[in-house]
């Protein structure tokens, strides 16, 4: 594996510097990418930028799948998050989203929760430890052709993401203010009678 993918590579935040935030228990279960994201002073963490894989290192989480691509970050944004957290990043020709497959894997998730170590309940990978995971390199050709298939799927459920938290944002805004009547919504139905008994739009 360490001829195919870098474990926890370098990325540089200073001590209180405001970067945007992956809490652990955001990190999702299926799918790619987190629900929230938060703004926090950099303290202690684990450090990411887009094209990189998360995985969580720490049980439970580790059993229940907690793994996330990263590319909901702003271009050359650094983002930080728990120390808890493993981050992969290809080395080319392999593509980026090689790292997320990889690690939603049953065969690097066995692996994983085999090396794990520590005392009963607290029991975490090791980093090193992947770095005896076998995987085979792809050619060259073979990595473009994998990145050309996958690359449109991660950015249509980039897309549907976005969109989701666009729609929770406005549900947001707009529910406390339905709810204390400082604007309403006229129901259809409403609008339907309206024009049955005046023959207007309600």
């Amino acid at each position: 594996m360490p001829e195919a993918i870098e474990v926890n590579p370098p990325r540089s935040l200073k001590k209180g510097q405001v970067a945007p935030y992956l809490d652990m228990a955001n990190m999702p279960t299926r799918g790619h990418s987190p629900d929230v994201l938060v703004e926090r002073p950099f303290g202690s963490g684990m450090r990411f930028i887009n094209g990189d894989t998360l995985v969580a290192r720490i049980t439970p989480c580790l059993e229940n799948g907690k793994t996330t691509f990263v590319d909901f970050l702003e271009k050359g944004q650094i983002g930080w998050g728990s120390t808890e957290y493993i981050v992969l990043r290809p080395k080319p020709p392999i593509p980026e989203e090689f790292a997320y497959c990889l690690a939603r894997s049953d065969e690097f998730r066995e692996f994983a929760i085999q090396s794990m170590t520590g005392t009963s309940g607290r029991q975490r990978v090791p980093p090193e430890a992947l770095s005896h995971f076998l995987t085979s390199l792809p050619a060259k050709d073979v990595a473009e052709l994998f990145e050309r298939l996958v690359k449109p799927l991660f950015a249509r459920s980039h897309a549907v993401m976005d969109e989701s938290r666009t729609l929770a944002s406005l549900r947001d805004a707009l529910l406390p203010k339905l709810i204390s009547g400082e604007i309403r919504v006229k129901k259809e139905k409403e609008r339907s009678l309206s024009e049955a008994r005046y023959g207007v739009p309600g």
